[in-house]
């Protein structure tokens, strides 16, 4: 861990354990490298960090995997991304909409649902700050083409640009 990482202090204070990416479950680091990949073939000069986390929940690993992304200020797209994803891929059901919003305290800014797959964004969530939650059922098309399934929540933020 890095000294000066908030997210990842506030993680292993909220009782995550960092680990190896190579430790992680490999769905997992696949969807990470799926992301890491584009941002470089995007940005190919851009410094590209993170950390990967595990806790369990009611008796499943869930993955907290941390990303700061970095361009030339100089440059036109020049900028930060810092993003923040939990992946509980196997989650049996989606927790009911009401659970979800009163987790975040207000509903969201949108809805999007494909049989049985839901995202629920609010955009800003926090001030300079967007947050997803998604809950794909296993064997749903859309699974199979991201590489994703269960739930999944995203925070972002960007600045700079």
């Amino acid at each position: 861990m890095h000294e000066s990482d908030g997210i990842a202090n506030a993680a292993t204070g909220a009782g995550w354990t960092e680990v190896a990416e190579a430790q992680a479950d490999p769905r997992v680091t696949a969807i990470v490298t799926k992301g890491r990949d584009a941002m470089r073939k995007a940005e190919p000069q851009a410094k590209i960090s993170g950390q990967m986390f595990r806790q369990r929940f009611e008796g499943r690993d869930v993955w907290l995997a941390t990303s700061r992304v970095e361009t030339d200020p100089q440059s036109p797209k020049g900028g930060w991304a810092n993003g923040c994803r939990a992946y509980d891929l196997d989650a049996p059901a989606a927790p009911p909409r009401e659970t979800i919003d009163g987790w975040v305290g207000t509903a969201p800014t949108s809805v999007q649902a494909n049989g049985g797959a839901s995202k629920r964004r609010w955009a800003p969530w926090q001030p300079g700050v967007s947050l997803e939650i998604t809950y794909v059922p296993s064997g749903h098309p859309l699974g199979a083409t991201y590489g994703i399934q269960g739930l999944i929540l995203v925070s972002q933020s960007i600045g700079g640009f």
